[in-house]
């Protein structure tokens, strides 16, 4: 859905739109299914450009970090961004930005898609590590099978390489 800054004269703009987002609008290696998003809020004429203000509100499966089980996630959220007018276009490659335009997105028109500004809310809101619960025993390193179920991986247990110095002490000892 497109938000036309155009419109903007002095009265602000608002704007409330449903949306879902697939994984491979977000991060595939942790979204595994759509993403349902709602985002609320204004958009304002300022010196030089326009600000963004509202909340957004989303849910969606991520995969647990340890056994990739699906994982509910939820996101209540306020932002604000500004945007500003790119004046010229920079080209390809390195260029100098002032410290002032760091919190700033440039657009070029008057057109904000906001699936993009979603997308871009939900990304930053994304949780580096999702876990189904803190006792999770994630996945057997040798067969891939989830240890959370019963009976779902029948690997021996390794031993632990480091301790093989007292177990060749202890054969020694009931060898004598």
């Amino acid at each position: 859905m497109k938000l036309d800054l155009s419109l903007l004269d002095k009265e602000p703009l608002s704007f409330d739109a449903k949306l879902t987002l697939p994984p491979d609008r977000l991060d595939q290696d942790q979204v595994v299914g759509d993403v349902e998003v709602r985002i609320v809020g204004t958009a304002r004429s300022v010196a030089g450009g326009y600000l963004l203000e509202g909340s957004i509100a989303a849910s969606g499966p991520l995969a647990c970090a340890r056994c990739l089980e699906a994982v509910t996630w939820r996101l209540e959220d306020g932002f604000a961004v500004e945007y500003r007018a790119a004046e010229h276009d920079p080209g390809e490659g390195e260029f100098a930005i002032a410290d002032e335009d760091l919190d700033v997105a440039f657009l070029a028109g008057h057109e904000i898609e906001l699936d993009d500004l979603a997308a871009e809310q939900v990304i930053l809101a994304l949780p580096m590590r999702i876990v189904c619960d803190e006792a999770c025993a994630g996945l057997c390193p040798r067969c891939a099978a989830n240890r959370n179920r019963e009976g779902a991986c029948r690997c021996e247990p390794e031993p632990d390489p480091r301790w093989q110095a007292l177990r060749d002490l202890a054969e020694k000892g009931s060898a004598n």
